[in-house]
């Protein structure tokens, strides 16, 4: 089993959902949207999905480390643990830098925080997850993506036994040049899955697959 959750208050619960709380994930979901510039389609897509699956268990590597940054980076963790609070389930988030894992605790409610590599950390989870949601390993240079790539790659294998058919798999951080080079984090898990003959369940800034084996 992974390590304990950085925050010894959270505890591996669902949430009972209310109108309330829906209600409130709308009017959130609403205000948000806008910000999220890049990625608000894909999120769209991503919760639109999520909402098929009863108590979804999300899984999420590369926490919340910038407050308030929407625009940037996206605030995943914030976005999945609204969701959460609403719709009943479970998130974990999981990082290494403790500075963005204490950020993260005490900026959510529900998710589960985990200070540890991402892949040790999909390597001992048990159980089998709804959304693997893969954004670690920062590209800081376009042009030398070989190492956020690859890392993103092995998070997915060490992760396999967690997938079941049905799962979504996003990988954020993406983008293909004016010449058709595909760049980012995701560039190698795109082509493995190319080699099989996976198609994208969507393909923008951030990239989707569902696992059908």
């Amino acid at each position: 089993m992974p390590t304990k959750p950085y925050s010894k208050s959270k505890t591996l619960t669902t949430f009972e959902s209310k109108a309330s709380d829906l209600a409130c994930w709308d009017a959130y979901w609403d205000q948000i949207k806008p910000r999220l510039n890049k990625r608000a389609d894909t999120f769209e897509q991503i919760f639109d999905y999520l909402e098929r699956i009863v108590d979804p268990v999300i899984v999420e590597t590369g926490t919340y480390r910038e407050e308030n940054n929407y625009e940037g980076d996206g605030c995943s963790t914030l976005l999945f643990d609204q969701y959460v609070a609403a719709h009943c389930g479970i998130l974990w988030s999981v990082d290494n830098d403790p500075k963005a894992c204490d950020l993260a605790t005490a900026e959510t409610d529900h998710a589960i925080v985990v200070c540890q590599d991402s892949v040790e950390f999909l390597a001992s989870l048990e159980g089998k997850v709804d959304l693997l949601y893969l954004d670690s390993y920062n590209i800081t240079d376009w042009n030398h993506d070989c190492e956020p790539a690859a890392h993103h790659l092995k998070e997915l294998f060490a992760a396999r036994h967690c997938l079941k058919p049905g799962t979504l798999i996003v990988i954020d951080d993406n983008i293909v040049t004016p010449q058709g080079k595909r760049l980012g984090k995701g560039r190698l898990v795109y082509e493995l899955f190319e080699a099989l003959g996976g198609e994208p369940y969507f393909d923008a800034y951030q990239v989707g697959w569902i696992w059908e084996e």
